[in-house]
């Protein structure tokens, strides 16, 4: 049989290709599943949209995934391996990656030493994400860069997914502009690229907001049966990943959907805004919740409390007399408690001020800051101009980064723990405030163009 010269050269190329390929599953199996599974997020991101969007997330895409393998390569490369088995960008990912290897040994019989076994199955720091990392290694072996491809594969698949669910009502530019924000910003970035529990869940967070969507909207009973049992079940996984997780996005969305159904019906929002204040009134006056809540107000001081002992930068929100002692906080006086409440909601927002910066990683970390600043001034535009598009969607937005946001204001008290955990609520705030920052625009360049441009599109579509 005689082969023409393109046939050859075919075949030559794919030998190659496949010889390549068998390279770098024998170095690094991981990486080849990672670009797998970017091949799969590319078909998944880009399917059903017009060509010029698909390259956009295209180029999105391959420069997010560019920048975070480089990061990882440049972290093993600047490994010295002849002293440290691997490198790591956190502290406790070294926590994470060696408590994952000896799981992994326990469940294929290879004998490790008793303190790493008891470390392996220690309570303290304890969450489901170890077990995702065992199970990774067990299939192919230890991987303690291949890691990071995992949770570099979890937050593109979260911040995609997050696009596609959004892209349908609040229009391409906000979408977009949501999406450069929640990969592109450095401290997210960084924490994309870890082997910690962010990434995973982040994405079981977004998978649960889909399920409610679809929940909802589906008038079929089956699938809203199946979704409701899905949503059940994330939410309990959630609460694996990170302690108070079930609570959190299981809050989150119950908020999201009873705001909604506010929403929806005027006359019961307007019902609701008068009674509310008479009804916690009045349950409050029974002295058995006056304890209960005032107990919960307690243990989230005591949280606190607890963070501003930790070294670090830190910063304060209860009266400088109980950080002496912690039994003080027993004696929490009502006036105390409340100002404790709202200094937690503006620290949350505010930590750090520009004028506080107590080192050169925090001066480099104060262009974000402002752009932090930026969104939040944006969030209430933002979320006006959503309702009007999609209720649903913009209220489970709302219900989850309120959520997330609240309970991270009252516990925390070390900035670097604060600007980190952020990443629960911030992708939200910035689906939102991106929606304002585009209506704007629109109307900013309306009334220059003045009626001319009235019959163009608004840009956020």
């Amino acid at each position: 049989m005689v082969f023409g010269a393109g046939r050859v050269k075919t075949w030559i190329v794919a030998t190659l290709v496949g010889i390549s390929i068998g390279i770098v599953y024998v170095l690094s199996p991981l990486t080849a599943w990672f670009v797998a599974a970017m091949w799969a997020l590319h078909r998944y991101a880009t399917s059903g949209l017009e060509a010029d969007e698909r390259r956009w997330l295209t180029a999105i895409l391959v420069i997010a995934v560019a920048l975070r393998v480089a990061a990882v390569a440049g972290l093993f490369a600047m490994t010295d391996h002849t002293h440290t088995p691997f490198g790591t960008f956190f502290g406790d990912e070294e926590f994470y990656l060696r408590r994952s290897i000896w799981l992994r040994n326990v469940a294929l019989d290879i004998p490790i030493h008793s303190a790493d076994l008891i470390y392996a199955f220690d309570e303290s720091g304890w969450t489901s994400h170890l077990y995702v990392l065992a199970f990774a290694q067990v299939l192919v072996g230890p991987s303690p860069y291949g890691a990071h491809l995992i949770g570099i594969a979890l937050y593109l698949f979260a911040a995609f997914m997050l696009f596609r669910l959004v892209r349908p009502s609040f229009g391409r530019a906000p979408s977009l502009m949501g999406l450069v924000l929640v990969l592109f910003l450095p401290s997210f970035f960084a924490w994309s690229i870890s082997a910690l529990k962010e990434p995973l869940y982040f994405l079981m967070t977004v998978s649960g907001m889909s399920l409610a969507v679809r929940l909802v909207r589906d008038r079929r009973w089956p699938i809203k049966l199946l979704s409701l049992a899905a949503l059940g079940a994330i939410v309990a996984a959630v609460g694996t990943v990170r302690d108070g997780g079930a609570v959190l996005t299981g809050g989150g969305i119950v908020l999201g959907l009873l705001a909604v159904w506010l929403v929806r019906r005027p006359r019961a929002l307007v019902a609701v805004a008068v009674a509310l204040p008479i009804v916690i009134g009045a349950t409050l006056n029974d002295p058995k919740r006056q304890i209960r809540t005032y107990s919960l107000v307690q243990m989230a001081a005591r949280q606190h409390w607890g963070h501003v002992q930790t070294a670090g930068w830190t910063y304060k929100l209860l009266d400088e007399h109980y950080y002496h002692d912690i039994s003080s906080i027993d004696g929490l006086e009502f006036v105390d408690a409340a100002r404790y409440l709202v200094r937690a909601v503006e620290r949350y927002v505010t930590v750090p001020w520009p004028w506080e910066a107590q080192s050169a990683a925090a001066l480099a970390y104060m262009p974000e800051q402002i752009v932090w600043y930026l969104l939040v001034a944006l969030l209430p535009i933002g979320a006006v101009f959503s309702l009007r598009r999609d209720s649903l969607l913009t209220s489970l937005l709302l219900g989850i980064g309120a959520v997330a946001a609240l309970a991270i204001a009252l516990l925390s008290g070390n900035v670097g723990t604060l600007v980190r955990l952020r990443v629960l609520a911030f992708p939200y705030v910035a689906t939102l405030s991106a929606v304002g920052a585009c209506e704007l625009l629109t109307m900013a360049t309306r009334r220059e163009d003045g009626p001319v441009f009235e019959k163009a599109e608004p840009i956020w579509q």
